[in-house]
């Protein structure tokens, strides 16, 4: 197959819904011809040949932060990333589309796959259709709601990255599409920890990390009020975002300096090199639609405390390789937390079932559940028409 992809965020681009889109790209152009459009950044070129993969960057408007887009640079995504598309179905013969995010990534995939006949899969990644951080979350807006309904029954398949996505994809936006389930992969990342000395620590410190955008969906200012009952633990903060002085302001103001540090933005061999040299791994996130960085915390053989709500229900189960907990429950997050830390039997038994289970949703078993929705719906359409 020839095959288009289309996301507005692209590493290093965005998170975890760019990272799938790299991720799944890389392992299909193994076997196919794969083109992606994304957004243009500085510094970055406009077309790019990545790990097998044709990167087209286009340009947008008041895109100024690596880790977050906004309003005005998504409106202005579809405009340029249907007049690049134009041109490259032009010149390419695409057997099929496949949008990332239904908005805004829908909207230019729609336009392109009618004008050129060409078959459309939509994938669900949960923030284009429900965050309950935003005030304009599009479940709370008529007018998104009627987009996102809109693309999603026009499109050849649906998918999402996981079950939670697909109930919330029904119930709050009244989807009656069959939806196929198909979860994010991981691609294993072998390496070796970091020594202790190096991040300022000492052997016996218990160290527990967290990764993600500095935004509020991901909870950090609840997990800095947790972080106040925990004197016993050090905690380090992998990421960027617009939160960052607030969240260093509270951390100074609670007089956490000496146990939390916000690392900042690293690369994927510090990031995998961190998890390693970690004991835990703890998210306060509001609502993840899948989660992968709990994949890799898995791959690391870590012990995860999460929210008991979201997409990474799937493959997390309270007691078997996580501790779950209510979102936003400060002193529930507090006392997973010493629970994991002064339970040595319980981080071992997590520990093992992690590094046991997390083979299933490697990159090469995910990557043939989406490939073989794209050559289904290749197939139904060329019989179709």
């Amino acid at each position: 197959m020839t095959i288009l992809f289309i996301n507005f965020e692209y590493p290093p681009l965005g998170g975890g819904g760019g990272v799938m889109t790299a991720q799944i790209a890389q392992e299909l152009a193994k076997r196919h011809t794969v083109h992606v459009i994304t957004t243009a950044f500085k510094h970055a070129k406009r077309y790019d040949f990545i790990d097998g993969v044709h990167v087209h960057r286009v340009g947008v408007v008041g895109r100024t932060s690596l880790p977050t887009a906004t309003l005005v640079s998504l409106l202005t995504f579809v405009p340029s990333a249907f007049i690049t598309g134009l041109a490259l179905t032009k010149k390419h013969a695409f057997d099929i589309i496949n949008a990332h995010f239904v908005i805004p990534s829908g909207v230019p995939a729609l336009m392109l796959a009618r004008i050129r006949n060409i078959p459309l899969v939509v994938t669900l990644i949960g923030g284009d259709i429900y965050d309950p951080s935003k005030g304009i979350s599009p479940h709370r807006h008529g007018v998104f709601r009627s987009v996102i309904r809109y693309i999603v029954r026009h499109a050849n398949a649906v998918t999402a990255i996981s079950h939670d996505t697909k109930q919330r994809a029904i119930e709050l936006h009244n989807i009656m599409q069959d939806i196929t389930v198909v979860p994010i992969g991981l691609v294993p990342f072998p390496c070796t920890p970091l020594p202790r000395e190096s991040l300022g620590l000492r052997n016996d410190d218990f160290l527990c990390i967290s990764i993600g955008r500095l935004v509020p969906r991901k909870g950090y200012e609840t997990l800095l009020e947790a972080w106040k009952q925990i004197p016993a633990a050090q905690l380090l903060i992998i990421g960027d975002g617009p939160l960052k002085e607030s969240l260093q302001e509270q951390i100074d103001r609670y007089d956490l300096s000496g146990r939390v540090r916000l690392v900042g933005f690293i690369s994927e061999q510090e990031k995998h090199a961190m998890l390693r040299t970690a004991n835990a791994y703890v998210s306060a996130a509001q609502h993840e639609g899948f989660g992968i960085v709990f994949l890799e915390a898995m791959d690391a053989g870590l012990p995860i405390i999460a929210a008991n709500d979201g997409g990474q229900k799937d493959f997390l189960e309270h007691g078997k390789n996580a501790l779950l907990v209510p979102p936003r429950d400060v002193q529930k997050i507090a006392a997973a937390v010493q629970q994991v830390m002064n339970d040595q039997s319980l981080r071992r038994e997590i520990s093992a079932n992690n590094i046991r289970d997390v083979g299933a949703y490697y990159i090469d078993k995910t990557s043939g559940l989406l490939e073989r929705v794209l050559l289904d719906t290749v197939t139904r359409y060329e019989r179709h028409y």
